[in-house]
């Protein structure tokens, strides 16, 4: 799960208002911050990867051009995965791979299995969770990435999608339902269950 902390938002702030003065080097630093965590939740948004770069470039180079339009309502976090929700959907839809099953988001972290062949574990573990998350609706897979890997509050995530924070709630509530069932069948079928 995402600690991002308080250190984290000022560096962000800082940054945010030295790309407004046309500061590159801000911007190279925000860039490099952001592009592991944008790789990942568009990654694991689109499974397109011939789209990440493409994506994340969009991202940041509308944060360079309207830095100064972020208003400090929301973090900067906030603001940027907006963008990248965004520009996917918009990529998607130009490429004309957008319905519902083009967005799949989320990978929960974790080893279910204790430490013995925790990698290949690890492994089967993704490929299942691979599988199942594509039963989520996308706006439920987007719920899912955006609070448990990108610490992001239900408002934030309301704002992003633009929704109301009970929308996010309900999303929330039946992918989690979703997610039970099949990791109880997971468990019972791989012999985890006492």
């Amino acid at each position: 799960m995402n600690t991002y902390s308080s250190e984290h938002n000022q560096k962000d702030s800082d940054l945010i208002n030295r790309i407004c003065t046309g500061d590159e080097n801000a911007f190279e630093q925000l860039y490099h911050h952001y592009y592991p965590r944008l790789f990942r939740f568009i990654g694991r948004t689109t499974w397109r990867e011939d789209l990440n770069e493409e994506v994340i470039n969009d991202v940041m180079y509308t944060v360079w051009e309207k830095a100064a339009t972020y208003n400090h309502q929301c973090k900067l976090s906030t603001w940027i995965f907006g963008i990248a929700y965004n520009k996917t959907r918009q990529a998607l839809r130009n490429q004309g791979h957008f319905d519902e099953d083009s967005l799949n988001a989320m990978e929960i972290e974790g080893d279910l299995f204790g430490e013995e062949d925790a990698e290949l574990k690890q492994l089967e573990t993704r490929e299942w969770l691979d599988s199942i998350l594509k039963i989520l609706s996308s706006d439920q897979r987007v719920v899912i990435e955006l609070t448990y890997f990108e610490g992001l509050h239900y408002s934030e995530i309301a704002l992003l999608m633009d929704c109301p924070e009970n929308t996010v709630k309900t999303r929330m509530h039946h992918a989690r339902k979703i997610l039970a069932v099949h990791l109880t069948n997971y468990k019972n079928a791989s012999g985890l269950m006492n």
